[in-house]
């Protein structure tokens, strides 16, 4: 998909829902959804936007269906966390999800970001592909900060 066809566009309260089922459809087909998902995935505003971060989405300008999200989750004033990043099915595979988190690194960047984390699991191998050719590294010295059992990897790149 060539990127003069997806424009990347900012969290609105109109593009709630459609963070909310983009993300639903991955973690439910691979995983289950978690309390701490419903909590952010039925409010981003509250527990993403007002806590200073951001949740970018990815918009097909042929269609104009809002095709792939990724959230930017700030934990203190220079470390962000690239948190629910999901693509329509149908998009997958496509190039949109790199494009996508390519907007959420300058985003963090923008924002002072030292250090931009991120927890997943290795079974999602599409996804940690694109985290090590975005330049994500495994951190093994860690203590999870999100409370997410599906979780056994996580990753950082330094900004």
């Amino acid at each position: 998909m060539s990127k003069n066809k997806i424009s990347i566009e900012r969290f609105s309260p109109e593009l709630a829902e459609d963070f909310k089922v983009i993300n639903q459809a991955w973690i439910e087909k691979y995983f289950v959804i978690e309390d701490e998902d419903k909590r952010v995935l039925n409010d981003p505003k509250r527990y993403l936007i007002d806590t200073g971060g951001e949740i970018l989405f990815a918009r097909d300008n042929d269609s104009g269906e809002i095709i792939a999200a990724c959230a930017l989750k700030k934990w203190t004033e220079d470390e962000y966390e690239l948190s629910k990043m999901g693509v329509l099915e149908g998009y997958q595979g496509s190039g949109v999800g790199k494009f996508l988190a390519k907007a959420i690194i300058e985003e963090a960047k923008k924002r002072g970001c030292k250090r931009l984390f991120l927890e997943s699991n290795r079974k999602l191998k599409p996804a940690m592909k694109l985290y090590q050719q975005l330049g994500f590294k495994e951190f093994t010295n860690h203590e999870s900060r999100v409370d997410y059992s599906r979780c056994d990897i996580v990753m950082e790149m330094f900004l």
